[in-house]
């Protein structure tokens, strides 16, 4: 098994929001190659899209890092998407993630996605009126997975995310994920180890070590983040949050092997607070790519 290890630019949000700027960060402090930017860094309405997307490619290129996937981030987190009981708010997201498929390209991605979709209180409680949402998610992904082909993409990805009403249980992603054919990119998932704290899940769906031994090999990628079963806190690896969390790199480790995973990227998904002094934030980052880092090389399992 290889694991390669890599950073989600979440972390830079606010903070170094230019391509110049965090691909220092992730290159000198942190000397990590995988990158997987984050769309609270783009303004995919802009314009000047092209321009920023100029500005990711040089500074990947100056500073030796490979931009693997692009991710919805929190400020897409905050629409219902695809699964909005307005169909002006569903139309806008497909909008948003065609727009979101050419920037991938355009920066030498080969997979986006994350958050999809949310149902609103009303339209989940409503048998009829979730299945026809859930239907019309499954028909959007379909219809995105055939552009993200057309662009050259490998991947549209699905989050596990940490309530109730996204998708969030086993059965849930299971539901959505598909091989890829001859005109369809694969839809996989983006598998985060610290959203298994959803309301009302019992058994493997709150387990996740159960996720990965049994969704790794349909996962793109792992998200990490140190977290409890209480919440999805996207803590780093420090010592102390270590305490407090249950993600722990030895068992992340077997519990891909012994789900027959050959190789597969984790990537480092910490949000540091925004009032957090920012020296504490790089060393919070640097703790955690350590922590990962020793861990993989020790098991063997760190690729080149």
């Amino acid at each position: 098994m290889r694991l390669e290890l890599g950073i989600n630019t979440c972390f830079a949000v606010k903070r170094w929001p230019l391509p110049s700027e965090w691909a220092r960060v992730v290159r000198d402090r942190l000397q990590l190659r995988l990158v997987e930017h984050s769309f609270d860094l783009v303004d995919l309405g802009a314009d000047a899209a092209s321009e920023q997307s100029a500005a990711v490619v040089w500074a990947a290129d100056e500073f030796g890092l490979t931009i693997r996937s692009t991710f919805t981030g929190l400020a897409a987190y905050s629409s219902n998407m695809f699964l909005s009981p307005d169909a002006d708010v569903r139309a806008h997201a497909l909008t948003w993630f065609r727009r979101a498929i050419a920037f991938s390209q355009s920066v030498g991605a080969v997979a986006t996605g994350g958050h999809v979709g949310a149902f609103s209180v009303a339209d989940w409680h409503d048998a009829k009126i979730r299945s026809e949402r859930w239907e019309g998610l499954r028909a959007s992904l379909h219809g995105l997975a055939a552009e993200a082909h057309a662009h050259g993409q490998q991947a549209l990805l699905v989050e596990n995310l940490a309530a109730a009403r996204e998708p969030s249980t086993m059965e849930m992603i299971r539901d959505l994920v598909v091989q890829p054919d001859t005109s369809h990119a694969a839809v996989r998932l983006a598998l985060d180890v610290g959203h298994m704290c959803v309301p009302g899940t019992t058994g493997d769906d709150r387990d996740p070590y159960a996720w990965l031994r049994e969704l790794g090999r349909a996962a793109f990628e792992v998200q990490l983040q140190q977290s409890d079963a209480e919440g999805d806190h996207h803590w780093p690896f420090t010592a102390e949050a270590n305490r407090r969390g249950r993600i722990d790199a030895d068992r992340v480790i077997d519990a891909l092997g012994e789900g027959g995973v050959d190789e597969l990227a984790l990537v480092l998904e910490v949000i540091p607070a925004f009032e957090q002094e920012d020296r504490a934030v790089l060393d919070d980052l640097t703790a955690s790519v350590d922590y990962w880092r020793e861990a993989l090389s020790r098991r063997g399992v760190l690729a080149d």
